[in-house]
């Protein structure tokens, strides 16, 4: 912490400090691919548009509303990993007070709004009769977190009380909102409100000249039973001295940082690759650099699901951040390296040794999951996925595991990321039992199908426990003395003999013990996907069918290609994709991705349209709780692992693989990534690929040869055929 400053405080900001000139250049921002434009005139969105306005820091967020709210808003300032515990014991996300609204006299209507995916800002133009009588900028910057800006001017008829403008210096305004659990954010804003200078003869002498309101907060959240790391009042004043002029130019370069090992574009399509890039935005935005990130399923841009982390971070968002800037990903399983006491406490609970992972984690790791919940007909229901989803313990150490393998390094491995391998495969190993044939069994689960509970060897959660046993003995055979002699054989061993459902004369996944059994349904005799299943059918009936809610055998195909029988990809996507409901927005990205695997684009490119729309247009009806940050990380899975059929397996892989299937509708898939230390950006047509690297990398094109490519980079020929995703390890 930074000693005694005299010049820190929130003081006088000195003029609009350059907000004017910043508003300009902010207002005319990038078109094209690189902005979202909400119009006006579309009541009833007011919170899904706050939602899809929503900016922030990677610690805190505030959501898009309007300046003066309104009928139907939402505002609302959330900080990553500050809980609430409500009377009835759960544990929300605390709500603290925006920091974007202004004093005005009436609304002058929405007018047109625009999120900058460039550079983070928010703007707002309202124009009257003619004129512009609002405009306005906000942003929380990046570079320095907790920081946020905003800008607005304003017609003098609008202003709350225009005869006091600049009349009282800065307003300078704390806020602090703590947590019975701990927690705390405390804002501290410094307003300015000041006359603009209007040529002579534009208004009358008795018309109230326009202002300018420019306005600092310093936002910081964390534990009042330490001391916290920063003072809101501190980053104000380095604020200060940096100017909103500053603060801007760094917010443009920060992001730019960011951008450059991140952006995908489908050439071909401009408003696909506007949806891929506002997803990545949110994904970058949602999660921080440093320290531990917790990473509620909507991110900082909502309520829903109250803050909590699911899988969902786990598989889908992190994954993205491991393949473009590791410091995030590493946040976010540091957010479970430090809930394992919690995790051994949950397995010791359970009668077995290791760690087992709650399925909704909050402030300490302890499992959150509500027990019961009402239906859409007012029904009383229990809630199992809290007892029985205990694929995210295995999921957890997937997400470690992808960190190492895009990073090329076993060091998080070899050191801290250790547990969350061997203490999940220690808490399997007992959870499982073994029949007097010696086939391992793992019973009374749940799959990411939710629509089937307390079932017998669901093959996603098998076939995940199967991988995370042998990545786990890896990791034991690499240094002996920190697991117990014979683990490491034990968990080959138990790999082995785990069920995975697998049908060789069928050729397909069997996705539990006796699903073949259940009332053959198909989705298409139901309505048209995505829908919800147990509102057409019924929760028994559904149950009772092979109505699927979203990808669960398929999951596996995604997740762990090396570790699923060869060949089986087709069929299971020929018997499991007529039964799927895409009851979850988490789905259609997940048959994106293995379609195009399999070449078929045409059926890949429309999942993956409605999957990158899935909040733009509100198409779950969900979106005014929160973005759904892991549908963007399946969007990303889906263009990087499925069409452009990038490949990482582990820490020693030698060759970057890279597999292209693209539909004829697009000239070229781009998209940015740092693998083994390298930044590299891929130009990926179906016949070759433009490889741009930073330094000598190797890259292997399909089942093609290995070539080395020297910086800056090069085009790699396809030679040979399409690679294989199939099983490429001994079952032994």
């Amino acid at each position: 912490m930074d000693g005694p400053d005299r010049d820190d405080g929130p003081r006088a900001t000195g003029g609009d400090d350059g907000g004017t000139e910043v508003l300009r250049r902010a207002t005319g921002c990038t078109p094209g691919g690189w902005s979202v434009t909400v119009p006006p005139g579309r009541p009833g969105l007011e919170r899904v548009e706050e939602s899809c306005l929503a900016v922030a820091d990677g610690r805190t967020g505030v959501r898009g509303s309007l300046e003066e709210d309104g009928a139907g808003s939402r505002p609302g300032v959330y900080a990553a990993g500050i809980y609430e515990r409500e009377p009835d014991g759960s544990e929300r996300l605390v709500e603290a007070p925006t920091w974007t609204a202004v004093d005005l006299a009436a609304s002058p209507g929405p007018g047109v709004r625009l999120l900058d995916l460039r550079t983070g800002a928010v703007s707002r133009t309202v124009e009257r009769d003619g004129r512009t009588v609002l405009q306005s900028v906000h942003w929380l910057c990046l570079a320095r977190p907790g920081t946020g800006v905003l800008v607005a001017e304003v017609d003098g008829d609008l202003m709350a009380a225009p005869g006091g403008v600049g009349a009282d210096g800065d307003q300078v305004d704390t806020t602090a909102v703590p947590s019975a659990l701990g927690g705390v954010i405390e804002m501290t804003s410094v307003t300015r409100v000041a006359p603009l200078p209007v040529p002579a003869g534009v208004a009358g002498p008795d018309d109230p000249p326009p202002a300018v309101v420019t306005r600092l907060v310093g936002v910081v959240a964390g534990r009042r039973t330490r001391t916290l790391r920063e003072d809101p009042t501190r980053l104000l004043g380095r604020a200060r001295r940096s100017g909103i002029a500053g603060l801007w130019d760094e917010q443009v370069a920060a992001w730019a940082r960011r951008w450059e090992v991140a952006d995908v574009e489908v050439v071909g399509d401009e408003e696909l690759t506007r949806a891929v890039r506002f997803g990545l935005f949110h994904l970058m935005a949602s999660v921080a650099s440093r320290g531990e990130a917790a990473v509620g399923a909507r991110g900082m841009t909502g309520p829903a699901y109250d803050g909590h982390v699911f899988w969902d971070a786990d598989v889908f968002v992190l994954p993205f951040l491991a393949a473009t800037w590791p410091r995030s990903a590493r946040a976010m399983l540091e957010y479970r390296l430090r809930r394992l006491p919690a995790a051994r406490a949950a397995a010791a609970a359970a009668g077995f040794a290791g760690a087992r992972f709650p399925w909704e984690s909050a402030d300490d790791g302890t499992d959150v999951t509500p027990t019961s919940g009402v239906d859409e007909a007012g029904h009383v229901v229990r809630i199992l996925t809290g007892q029985e989803e205990e694929h995210i313990t295995a999921d957890v150490g997937w997400a470690a595991w992808q960190l190492a393998a895009w990073a090329g390094s076993w060091r998080f491995l070899d050191g801290p990321g250790r547990p969350l391998l061997v203490e999940p495969a220690r808490y399997f190993e007992h959870r499982m039992d073994v029949d007097r044939a010696g086939s391992a069994h793992l019973r009374a689960v749940i799959g990411p199908d939710e629509y089937h509970e307390h079932v017998d060897d669901n093959a996603y959660t098998n076939l995940m426990v199967s991988w995370l046993l042998r990545r786990a003995a890896e990791v034991g055979d690499r240094q002996p003395g920190t697991v117990v002699p014979g683990e490491p054989a034990r968990w080959r061993t138990l790999a082995h003999r785990l069920v995975d459902g697998y049908d060789e004369e069928r050729g397909i996944h069997e996705q539990f013990a006796g699903y073949g059994a259940l009332e053959p349904l198909m989705v298409a005799e139901l309505g048209t996907p995505p829908l919800a299943a147990d509102l057409v059918l019924g929760r028994e009936r559904l149950a009772g069918s092979q109505i699927v809610k979203q990808a669960d055998v398929l999951m596996a195909h995604l997740l762990v290609p090396d570790g699923i029988a060869r060949g089986s990809l087709a069929a299971d996507l020929d018997f499991y994709l007529p039964r799927t409901a895409h009851g979850s927005s988490l789905s259609p990205a997940v048959h994106a991705a293995l379609l195009a695997r399999m070449g078929r684009t045409d059926a890949a490119r429309q999942l993956l349209h409605l999957a990158a729309r899935v909040d733009l247009d509100d198409l779950t009806g969900t979106t005014a709780g929160g973005l759904h940050l892991a549908t963007f990380g399946g969007v990303w899975q889906a263009l990087v692992n499925g069409f452009a059929g990038v490949r990482v397996t582990g820490p020693d892989d030698r060759a970057l693989v890279v597999d292209p299937q693209l539909p004829p509708e697009w000239e070229e898939l781009r998209l940015r990534v740092q693998w083994h230390g390298r930044r590299v950006a891929l130009r990926c047509r179906n016949d070759r690929v433009h490889v741009t690297t930073d330094r000598l990398l190797a890259v292997q094109l399909g089942a093609g040869p290995v070539t080395a490519v020297h910086p800056p980079g090069a085009w790699v020929e396809r030679t040979g055929g399409r690679g294989d995703g199939g099983r490429r390890e001994e079952a032994t």
